[in-house]
């Protein structure tokens, strides 16, 4: 038997096309979601704890960079844990759409770093609360560049296993996107982003061209080049903050 998430043949019909897309867009999502609740919420939530720890009482009731008060367990918590989610959805998407063109071990370890640090440029910031007042900064500066790399690095890890059994069971799939099914409804903003990342992948595998690109070299490489881009744009930002935070 075929498996659900195999491209289907040149010539197949639009539904099946795009139901390929479908099935793709609804894993990348799941572990995407799993990994960003576990490791950006969670895991965020922990390194703020320890940050709390090591640094002095006075941090204690100010408000982080993410909108929730140090040092409390409050409303503003579940919602950072929701948001991480949601993010987590959105980059799932795209690390399943780039593993596509890369595979490989090679692919998985480009595609972590890029998306892990390009991740962590948008979270470590000079001017914030979070690098200013807690410390030590240096472990602050570590933490929060693990994070996005460690929920870059489960994404694909997850993927890589649930793919396996992935729309073939129907109740292990219907728990693994628990994400989806708890999220999605209270993230209406996720809904466009569904609809139109698969009215893009149904369309990219509709027009001939996109679709043999797709299902070769010139897919890799271009896809290599960005990741490779997105890498070196990233890391520069990063350095440069971290240098002048600490």
């Amino acid at each position: 038997m075929t498996s659900p998430l195999a491209l289907p043949p040149t010539g197949a019909e639009a539904a099946e096309d795009f139901a390929f897309v479908w099935r793709w867009l609804l894993l990348g999502m799941a572990t995407g979601g799993w990994a960003g609740f576990l490791v950006g919420g969670v895991g965020g939530r922990i390194a703020m704890f320890v940050l709390r720890l090591t640094s002095t009482d006075s941090v204690r009731g100010t408000q982080s960079d993410d909108g929730f008060t140090i040092g409390q367990l409050s409303g503003a918590t579940v919602f950072l844990l929701a948001v991480t989610t949601v993010l987590g959805m959105v980059v799932g998407v795209a690390l399943v759409c780039a593993r596509s063109q890369m595979p490989g071990s090679a692919g998985a370890v480009l595609i972590v770093l890029a998306a892990g640090t390009l991740g962590a440029s948008q979270i470590i910031k000079p001017n914030g609360v979070d690098f200013t007042r807690l410390a030590p900064l240096p472990l602050a500066c570590a933490m929060f560049t693990l994070i996005p790399l460690g929920g870059a690095a489960l994404t694909l890890w997850i993927t890589a296993r649930w793919s396996v059994w992935w729309w073939q069971n129907p109740r292990r799939t219907v728990l693994a996107a628990l994400p989806l099914v708890l999220v999605v409804p209270t993230f209406f903003v996720s809904i466009p982003f569904i609809v139109v990342s698969l009215a893009i992948g149904g369309m990219a595998l509709r027009v001939g061209r996109l679709r043999q690109a797709l299902t070769n070299r010139i897919g890799t490489i271009v896809v290599m080049m960005l990741a490779g881009a997105i890498l070196v744009a990233a890391s520069v930002a990063l350095v440069s903050d971290i240098a002048e935070i600490v």
